[in-house]
Parts: structure tokens; C-alpha cells; sequence
């Protein structure tokens, strides 16, 4: 197996947590994944009709149907039934069925940073055996996102990648060169600001804008960029490390653009693209997943460009996606497998039979096909091809891999939102330090 930066987890704070998770949802966890024993890995299909049952949340029932179909028609003795849940109920959901070892449940969607919070759980069947080198089939980051300890516990089938586009009338009119789509030349984030600060004294609503304004995925890299690192360290990923100068240097510039009005205070995630796309933003820091949208507006002339790093920093730029695992309740594993390998590695994976991707798949066969797609040839993503394959191969940073990131997530959001609207950056992760010390203390005995 390849090791993305050389990320390794170890099952002995996993196991320590396997202990509190049993307790928490009544069943028999076991670390780093289970149920593996008497799995056949011969990938045969069954003799006789099995329906297996999937839960996602990564797409809605109408868009996996294309999926679900050619699997059947390539494997006509298995029925995958697709059950749809919202993100923001799906953990909870699963939390419910695999805490009580739901047999009806056979394989489910696992959201990269939560795996060694399900394995922690026994909630991954090992799939190892199954699939023991997955080197060179699938994008690198992913595969480390998918194992605990050395084992594989799940198939990942899609990542992401982030690119900066920039609105080339806003800066034509401040007088600002538009900048290249080749990561040889990335902007630092103090070059931007500058651009952003003259673009609004020239008209723009706002200068700089993340898309996922308050989330951890899109904002670890300026830590990562600054020299403060994911934002915990130690075994297991358990020693919180997020008022480090690194963290308060990055966070104080990301609140400076708020209280400047550089970006935007009160707004939502989900607002953010429109206001790029309505021609109010000099630059949008988002992934490919609303090129599209921008496309279909024939007024908005833009290109894109590298995400920025700090003038002195690495460059670090968001990745990771979704896998799907087993349930060790399962009594269909045979079966699961199979569609675990036709959504993650047959011909390519699962994304050849969707019409709009918008994300790159996990499989690097896949993702050739991806960057084929007709969102690229608009002239307007002018060398994004190049500079997310770039990005993916050597910039993609995984978000900490701990048991408790499900608390890390929710802190960290809370503590973004706080400073967004005027927390003073040191003060606000000081505290957001001593909430993961505290809510991960459980983990540590």
C-alpha cells in the first residue's frame, strides 16, 4: 500500500476509543476494522438473486441510478437498493444502524475524515485481502484516507481538489495583470489581498472570497501554508495542536479580511458561488464543482488560477472525498465486495456511467476520463486540467486523521465562525485548544 506524507495510524488509541464507543452505542467495537475473518475474496458471483442494501449521502438517489443499472446489468444475481440520506443526517443514521449492528445495512458511504472514527467503532469490515495494493489504480491521498493501521477498511471512489478563479473585468479594471494557471507561478496570499484591497477601490463588491467560508476542509491549508500544521499531533492524532503561531498568524490574516470587509460577514456557504458568479467578487477561492454554474453565465468572463500559499510557506491545498465500506453485521460481504470493486476500480470506477461529475474520481483511470469533460473545454478554465492534476499529485493535504475528528470538526467550525464575526483569532483557538483537550480526554485512557 502507498503511504500519502507518510501518514500512519496506529490502533492503540484507536482501541482505547473502540472501548468508549462500545459503551456509547452498545455493540462490540473492535479497532481498525472487523468482520474480516471468514470473507472469500474470490470477487464470484452469487449462484442465486442477493439484494444488498446502500446508504449515501454523497449523491441523490436519481444521480447514483446510472451506476446502480450498468452494476446490474454486469451482475444480474445482485440488486443494490439505494437508500438516499441527507449529509446532515447521515452520521447519525449510520451511528444508529451499525451501533446496533443492523444486519440490513450492507454498505454505506464513509466520509474520508470519519474513518478512523468508524473503525475506532468497529463499524469498517476489513477489506484488505480483498484488495491488497491498490498503488497505481487509485489517487494516493484517498487510499491513506481509506486505512487505519495498515488495513484498508474501505473503497474510495471520489476526491476533490480546489482552484482560486478570478474575475477578469474586476481586475482589468484596477489595473491588475491577470494571474497564471500555472502553479509554477502561485500567488501568495499577501499578493492577493493587495489585488483584492485594489480591485474593491476600483468597483468590486468584495475582494476575496472562500466558497466554504467556515469549514475546516477548505481552510486547513492556510495553517498547513503558515507552519502550524493539520491541528493535532501526537499518537493517534490526539494532542490538538491549533493555537500554535502557524494557526493564530493564519487565522488573524483570515479574520482581518472580515473586519476589513475584504470578504463578506453573515453569509452562508451556499451563498457564496452566487455571489462570484453575479460578478461582485475580484477572487473566489472553490472547487471545480461550480465551473459549470459559472459557465452557463455568458456575461462572467474569469479564468483561474493556484491556490495561493503564504509568501514563505509550503503550498497545501484541500483534498479528500468519499469511500464506500462494509458493515461487519453484514451477511452479504460476498456480494458487497463486488460492488465495492465495480464503484472503485472496474474500468475506471463508478464515474463512468454519470453524465455530470463534478468532482474527480479516486480512480486514476477514472479521472483521465474526468478531465475530459466538457466543463474544461470552456476557454474560460483555461490550464485547470493541468493545475488540479498538479495539485492532486503533490500539494492534496488530507484533513487530520484522529478518532475524535468528529468533535475536532465541530469545534474548529464553531471557532471560524467566531472569528469570522470579530473573535480575536489567538483567544478564540486558545480556547478551542482546551474544548479538543477536553472532549478528546475520553480518547486517551
Amino acid at each position: 500500500m502507498h503511504f500519502h506524507n507518510g501518514v500512519r495510524r496506529s490502533t492503540v488509541a484507536l482501541a482505547a476509543f473502540a472501548l468508549a464507543g462500545a459503551a456509547l452505542t452498545g455493540c462490540s467495537s473492535a479497532a481498525a476494522g472487523g468482520g474480516s475473518d471468514d470473507l472469500s475474496t474470490d470477487f464470484t458471483d452469487p449462484d442465486k438473486p442477493v439484494t444488498i442494501t446502500y446508504s449515501g449521502a454523497a449523491y441523490a438517489a436519481d444521480a447514483v441510478q446510472p451506476i446502480l443499472d450498468a452494476f446490474h446489468e454486469a451482475h444480474p444475481n445482485i440488486t443494490v437498493e439505494y437508500e438516499s440520506v441527507p449529509f446532515a443526517d447521515f452520521n447519525s443514521a449510520l451511528a444508529t444502524r451499525l451501533g446496533n449492528q443492523d444486519s440490513s445495512l450492507d454498505v454505506f458511504d464513509v466520509d474520508m475524515p470519519r474513518t478512523d472514527a468508524y473503525a475506532a467503532r468497529g463499524w469498517l469490515t476489513d477489506i484488505t485481502a480483498a484488495f491488497p495494493d491498490l498503488e497505481g489504480a487509485i489517487d494516493p491521498a484517498s487510499i491513506d484516507a481509506a486505512m487505519v493501521d495498515e488495513k484498508l477498511l474501505a473503497m474510495p471512489y471520489q476526491t476533490s481538489t480546489n482552484i482560486m478563479y478570478y474575475n477578469k473585468a474586476l481586475l482589468e479594471a484596477a489595473g491588475i495583470e491577470a494571474p497564471s494557471a500555472d502553479p509554477a507561478d502561485r500567488l501568495t496570499w499577501e499578493e492577493v489581498e493587495q489585488m483584492a484591497r485594489q480591485a474593491q477601490a476600483a468597483g468590486a463588491r468584495y475582494g476575496l472570497l472562500f466558497d466554504q467560508i467556515d469549514r475546516y476542509y477548505q481552510l486547513q491549508p492556510l495553517p498547513v501554508s503558515a507552519g502550524g500544521g493539520v491541528g493535532a499531533t501526537g499518537e493517534g492524532n490526539l494532542t490538538p495542536e491549533v493555537n500554535n503561531d502557524g494557526w493564530v498568524d493564519a487565522f488573524s490574516w483570515y479574520g482581518s479580511l472580515f473586519e476589513e470587509g475584504i470578504s463578506p460577514r453573515g453569509i452562508t456557504a451556499n451563498e457564496t458561488p452566487a455571489l462570484f458568479q453575479s460578478g461582485q467578487v475580484a477572487f473566489y477561492v472553490g472547487g471545480p464543482w461550480w465551473a459549470d454554474g459559472f459557465n452557463g453565465e455568458a456575461g462572467l468572463d474569469y479564468g483561474v488560477a493556484a491556490f495561493p500559499a503564504f509568501e514563505g510557506g509550503e503550498a497545501a491545498t484541500p483534498t479528500g472525498g468519499w469511500s464506500v465500506g462494509i458493515n461487519p453485521a453484514s451477511e452479504k460481504k460476498e456480494a458487497a465486495l463486488i460492488f465495492l470493486k465495480f464503484m472503485g476500480l472496474d474500468n475506471g470506477g463508478y464515474a463512468q456511467y454519470l453524465e455530470n461529475v463534478p468532482v474527480p474520481p479516486a480512480n486514476l483511470e477514472g479521472a483521465a476520463a474526468y478531465w475530459q469533460k466538457p466543463t474544461f473545454e470552456d476557454p474560460r478554465m483555461d490550464g485547470a486540467v493541468e493545475l488540479m492534476q498538479y495539485e492532486l499529485d503533490n500539494t492534496a493535504t488530507l484533513r487530520v486523521q484522529t478518532v475524535g475528528y468528529v468533535e475536532f470538526e465541530d469545534i474548529i467550525g464553531k471557532t471560524f465562525s467566531d472569528i469570522i464575526n470579530g473573535a480575536d483569532a489567538k483567544a478564540a483557538l486558545d480556547s478551542a485548544n482546551q474544548q479538543l483537550v477536553d472532549a478528546w480526554e475520553k480518547y486517551q485512557q
